[in-house]
């Protein structure tokens, strides 16, 4: 290690994380091999691992790097809370570094820039930190005395909420050295990386369903990992919206809470993006990458499939957009006509089912097209 490297560590955090991981992978193992492990053991564990997670992902992460809806003072006192036990600094840090990685994605200003390597964005950005924090960008997040309480006091956060509570709970149960060990070292190490594979997994491996042109990718298991975070093509394409999987069956249970949360009067102003928007950014990427392909191989037939694909294109945002004014036009009825004038709105609902159905034949014509001039079809062309 030379002398310039040397100097550019970061020893607080990088004793920290070097201590935190040597327990969770060698203290953890003896421990449970020597004892074994209670329920209460795991249950404790399994509680702080949630709230830690879920706050960073639902708390620091939608409420406030991207303001994708608003709270209660409740939860945000416990995503604060809970937040801070993570031990992923404060929510006016963590948020200032997340906001600066959207808009400089990709570049030297990018804190985590996964063009500086996969360890760099896992964890070297932590460890040999480069970067200057510029906070101009979270003068909303400035404006509430709690998170500003939280910034300024985040060891005595941190080490009440991630540490001595834990500990009080596991002596409680009768089991202190387990609980620290588990609730605290090991939840925390599996906590961290799991945050830290968006940064690097999704950045390096999956689809970038939505957006080519940008590093980030879509990848379920990290979704499975992160509470929802994997989908994160779609979460850099649509950063506003309070969904990360926005379809119902996408693993994310931070959207979950979120709109559960709605539910109950707790949440509000949920942002989410139209379903057309989405489709029409999932159809430009798709495109474009098939044009990255045949352009970089002296394909046979490269000139006609290109100009096939071209008008499948045409003919598919075409309907994309005929399917979206129908819809537009049924809603303004539903809001404007009176229950007599079933007719009326019965034709427009079909008018809207006419127009699904054709969007879906000539995407299911797109698709085609695609799998037959590429059969091994991979949206991976901006890593």
């Amino acid at each position: 290690m030379n002398s310039q490297v040397f100097r550019s560590i970061n020893w607080r955090n990088f004793i920290f994380f070097g201590a935190t991981f040597a327990v969770a992978i060698i203290g953890v193992p003896i421990y449970i091999y020597a004892r074994g492990v209670s329920a209460s053991e795991i249950a404790l564990f399994t509680f702080w691992t949630l709230a830690t997670g879920i706050s960073i992902t639902v708390g620091y992460h939608r409420l406030f790097a991207h303001r994708t809806f608003k709270t209660n003072p409740i939860i945000v006192f416990l995503s604060l809370f809970f937040g801070a036990a993570a031990f992923e600094e404060s929510v006016f840090q963590w948020a200032s570094q997340h906001r600066d990685h959207h808009k400089y994605v990709d570049t030297e200003r990018d804190p985590y820039n996964i063009k500086q390597g996969f360890f760099y964005a896992h964890i070297g950005w932590i460890l040999f930190r480069n970067h200057t924090i510029d906070f101009s960008n979270v003068k909303d997040l400035q404006r509430n005395k709690l998170i500003m309480h939280q910034h300024r006091h985040y060891v005595l956060w941190a080490l009440t909420a991630g540490v001595l509570l834990p500990a009080v709970m596991g002596l409680a149960t009768g089991h202190l050295l387990g609980a620290l060990l588990l609730s605290v070292v090991g939840r925390i190490t599996f906590v961290h990386h799991s945050t830290f594979f968006i940064n690097s997994v999704c950045h390096y491996f999956g689809r970038p369903t939505y957006d080519i042109h940008v590093s980030a990718k879509d990848h379920w298991l990290v979704a499975i990992l992160t509470n929802g975070e994997g989908y994160h093509s779609f979460h850099h394409r649509f950063p506003s919206d309070y969904r990360n999987g926005y379809k119902w069956y996408h693993w994310d249970p931070s959207k979950w809470l979120i709109a559960f949360l709605a539910r109950i009067g707790w949440a509000e102003d949920l942002k989410r993006v139209s379903k057309f928007h989405i489709l029409a950014a999932r159809l430009v990427a798709e495109k474009e990458a098939v044009e990255y392909h045949l352009s970089k191989e002296l394909h046979p037939i490269r000139n006609a499939a290109l100009e096939t694909l071209k008008g499948r294109y045409e003919q598919l945002k075409h309907a994309l957009q005929t399917w979206e004014t129908h819809v537009k036009e049924y809603a303004l009825l539903c809001n404007q006509l009176s229950n007599k004038s079933d007719a009326i709105l019965k034709s427009a609902f079909e008018r809207v089912q006419n127009a699904r159905q054709q969007f879906l034949e000539i995407r299911n014509q797109w698709s085609r097209s695609i799998q037959q001039y590429l059969p091994s079809f991979s949206l991976s062309v901006s890593s």
